[in-house]
């Protein structure tokens, strides 16, 4: 009984913690996190000893809460709205600033006091850049699992166009946008609610006034909103931002640019195809990656193979044609994980249970794959199953980042996109692969390789690579 009663208190706390918040709230959430981060750096520097002089802690000090106006000034309290290689790149842009601005600071005390045995200990510094940046992710996810991330949007349009803004930020939560409610000016007919969000006319905003209150931003969907409309929305200035979502959203991407044309305002969308100088850059960072790897890992090959061969009979690799672009193909390597009659095992586990051929059909994957070994679910789990795709790197045949290497019966359907996807080569990890892996359809697999194909970018590949590092160590693979 006494159990029951504090799972119900926790359910009743947890349903009375707010929807979303404030912009400035989530802001002040993230600044209140590095202010702690920087305290505890701070006071190691302390603990060590390291100055003899206050004059110098005092200059510390100061060096270490550059971090913050820089941050600051780059949009990153609290950065709603920004993608992540875009996040990335803002956080290393405003580390780097501030390392540079500490050390202006240290060099202008030295003309002032004119003393050449004067010393400063610039490891706090150092140290501080490498907390706040590898912290930064952890922040959002602590102010997420708070409910104190999320800032209230509300979507004006109706219909298909509308529900799919609510679910691209239902799938996005790191961006820091919940819908929470839809105006549906243009239907002649509107459903009370979709998907839990309330959907309602103009006039009845106001009784929405709570969140209002806190509500900073609004999105347009052009394709579903009377011009006449945005307009009177653009003039009652209830937002404060008004995000106008076009025809040709899935055309555009992060590096698209808003630029003027006479009077009318048109997107530069740019193009799909990488440049020839990142094109290079991307195959030296492939070449010179998977040498080393291949150098270095060698022991743990043979470890892996040995291991595969004792725990089920046939060979330690697996070797199957895969989709290289247009009417090419090669030969993916990967450690062996599924059992050599896996398909037997496969079609024979459909029998006993319908519902998993519904699963596999529509995710192309088994949670309980019946084909996959003991050794199999280990090496899936850590993914060090894709090692030897490391020998397709350095062949040329594949990159370290890109879309999922797709076998020859997964083309046909692929659809439009097989026209995008064939512009780069397959990686061994990718977009996917670190936005849950095993809770994507087939279907938004390729949707986030067609947005890793228009957004490609040595950010968004530093990113991934990050992403892959923290799947690994927490075994997020299957």
């Amino acid at each position: 009984m006494a159990a029951n009663i504090l799972l119900e208190d926790a359910d009743s706390r947890r349903s009375n913690r707010p929807l979303a918040v404030s912009e400035r709230s989530a802001g002040l959430g993230l600044l209140a996190i590095d202010l702690v981060l920087l305290a505890l750096v701070m006071a190691v520097a302390i603990l060590a000893g390291t100055w003899s002089n206050p004059a110098f802690l005092l200059l510390t000090l100061v060096q270490l809460l550059t971090f913050l106006p820089w941050k600051a000034l780059l949009g990153l309290y609290p950065g709603h709205g920004l993608a992540r290689a875009q996040r990335m790149q803002k956080v290393v842009l405003a580390v780097a600033a501030a390392t540079v601005t500490s050390l202006g600071l240290v060099e202008i005390v030295r003309w002032i006091v004119d003393d050449p045995e004067m010393r400063f200990a610039f490891w706090p510094i150092l140290l501080a850049g490498m907390v706040l940046g590898l912290g930064e992710p952890v922040a959002r996810r602590i102010l997420m699992r708070l409910d104190r991330w999320q800032q209230p949007v509300f979507i004006f349009g109706g219909g298909d166009a509308a529900a799919s803004v609510v679910r691209q930020l239902a799938f996005y939560p790191h961006l820091g946008l919940r819908a929470v409610c839809i105006v549906d000016e243009g239907s002649i007919y509107i459903t009370e609610e979709y998907q839990g969000i309330p959907v309602i006319r103009f006039r009845e905003l106001g009784e929405h006034a709570s969140l209002l209150g806190i509500t900073t931003t609004a999105i347009i969907v052009e394709q579903s909103v009377e011009r006449s409309f945005i307009l009177r929305l653009y003039t009652t200035g209830i937002f404060e931002k008004i995000l106008l979502v076009p025809n040709c959203h899935d055309l555009i991407s992060l590096g698209s640019i808003v630029r003027p044309v006479g009077g009318m305002l048109a997107i530069q969308a740019g193009s799909e195809r990488p440049s020839p100088l990142s094109a290079w850059i991307k195959r030296a960072f492939d070449k010179t990656a998977s040498g080393v790897a291949l150098v270095v890992l060698w022991p743990v090959f043979a470890l892996i193979s040995a291991m595969v061969r004792a725990d089920s009979p046939g060979p330690a690799i697996f070797a199957q044609p895969r989709w290289a672009g247009a009417d090419q193909q090669f030969t993916a390597m990967k450690f062996r994980t599924m059992y050599t009659d896996g398909e037997r095992r496969l079609r024979r586990h459909f029998l006993n249970d319908p519902a998993a051929e519904q699963e596999y059909a529509r995710f192309r994957k088994l949670d309980n794959d019946p084909r996959v070994t003991k050794i199999g679910r280990f090496l899936r789990a850590t993914s060090l199953d894709e090692l030897p795709q490391l020998i397709n790197v350095w062949r040329g045949e594949m990159s370290i980042v890109g879309p999922r290497p797709y076998t020859m019966d997964e083309v046909g359907r692929l659809g439009p996109a097989v026209d995008m996807l064939g512009i780069v080569r397959p990686g061994i990890t990718g977009f996917w692969q670190v936005s849950g892996r095993n809770q994507r359809t087939f279907r938004e697999r390729i949707e986030m390789d067609c947005y890793y194909v228009r957004n490609n970018s040595i950010w968004f590949d530093l990113w991934i690579i990050y992403r892959t590092v923290i799947a690994v160590i927490a075994r997020e693979g299957k």
